[in-house]
């Protein structure tokens, strides 16, 4: 009998856990028996568009590129039976310094503001703490930093940088995580100077001498497709992805965004999305009106779509000299750190342009990264604002 009763009785707390409490997240926080599974940590990430991830298990590497969390949640699922204790965990939000505890997948951080996480810590507590070790590991600039265990800083905290991501892993007291994350993005050096070269109308079989030059000095760029051209440009499209290089949305047919009702606006960009993530798995990180143009339907629209718009500080006019001398010399006599070049990947003298460009900025000691590697590196973007330059 007294099994019996002790079956409902964890019967009833599950019920309880699961219709008391808003954060779905307590669901996967009941008790099992050790011999059954091992126990892991479950978290979740709020970013600044407002959007949460899905939740992760199992020491994976969550990250969203192009948007940078605001506030996230960790909770335990399969936590052994009758063993005590909670997840514990801090945030340090960029301007207001560490928060006080939380635990259990509870939100920690400024919910849908605009304050960016600048590190995190995560231990564990009462018989959980005897029997099980917690690292963490933070993305940062593109690198995943060393492991941090039991409530140590897991970030760069204080020096002007923010977590792209993070990751949690449990292990049993003493051992050691099977593997680092794997990285998903590249080691870039905030301290030398970057520019962004961004190609818009593609996909064009010209993109493919525009990744191999970018590649050969261990640049990425950015490419703002035309929705309507992408299915038919399905290699060009899995070529960007295999090289790292950024997707852009410009549109489904290139009209003037200005011109259209905020409903026409979402679908020449979700068309678009649509497209591309059918080939690369994922929408576009970034959206470029076209001809620049915005109002404030525009940017609204933008807003609620959790993009900003990304504009140029450098136009090389390419579209209408088709000239490559001229676009070398127009980028080359004005480049500057963090800004933005506006190019065409529908012309070959365009191409040949880009090919004499890269190799020359990289000689000048310019790191040549997407665009959002720069806004990253630079502050961020907020949905709905418009972006030149990032200096």
């Amino acid at each position: 009998m007294g099994k019996q009763w002790k079956k409902i009785g964890w019967g009833l707390l599950v019920m309880a856990m699961t219709f008391g409490m808003s954060n779905w997240a307590f669901d996967l926080i009941r008790p099992v028996r050790a011999e059954e599974t091992d126990m892991h940590a479950i978290y979740a990430l709020e970013y600044r568009d407002g959007s949460w991830s899905d939740w992760v298990s199992g020491g994976r590497a969550l990250t969203k590129p192009g948007s940078l969390p605001v506030a996230l949640k960790i909770g335990l699922e399969n936590q052994p039976e009758g063993m005590t204790g909670t997840i514990q965990y801090q945030v340090n939000v960029s301007g207001f310094g560490w928060t006080d505890p939380f635990e259990n997948a509870a939100v920690a951080g400024q919910e849908s503001a605009d304050a960016m996480l600048e590190g995190v810590r995560v231990w564990l507590n009462g018989e959980l703490e005897q029997h099980y070790d917690v690292y963490t590991s933070a993305l940062v600039n593109g690198a995943w930093l060393d492991w941090a265990l039991n409530g140590q800083d897991a970030g760069k905290v204080g020096v002007g940088t923010h977590m792209d991501g993070m990751c949690v892993t449990i292990t049993k007291k003493g051992e050691q995580p099977k593997e680092k994350p794997a990285q998903t993005g590249r080691t870039l050096d905030p301290a030398r100077p970057m520019v962004a070269l961004t190609f818009d109308d593609g996909p064009s079989s010209y993109d493919l001498r525009i990744m191999n030059a970018l590649e050969a000095v261990g640049g990425r760029g950015t490419f703002f497709m035309i929705g309507q051209k992408v299915p038919r440009r399905r290699d060009i499209v899995e070529r960007m992805c295999k090289g790292g290089h950024e997707l852009g949305n410009h549109s489904w047919n290139h009209p003037d965004l200005t011109k259209l009702s905020s409903a026409q606006v979402a679908s020449q960009i979700q068309n678009t999305n649509n497209a591309i993530a059918a080939i690369a798995g994922h929408p576009a990180t970034v959206m470029r009106p076209p001809y620049g143009a915005v109002n404030g339907t525009v940017k609204a629209t933008l807003a609620s779509m959790g993009y900003a718009a990304s504009l140029w500080s450098i136009d090389t006019l390419d579209w209408k000299t088709r000239n490559a001398d001229n676009t070398v010399n127009t980028v080359l006599k004005q480049v500057r750190d963090g800004d933005v070049v506006l190019m065409h990947s529908l012309y070959e003298a365009s191409t040949v342009a880009a090919e004499r460009i890269i190799p020359e900025l990289s000689a000048r000691g310019y790191q040549l990264v997407t665009l959002t590697e720069l806004a990253n590196a630079r502050g961020g973007m907020t949905p709905g604002r418009g972006y030149g330059a990032f200096r």
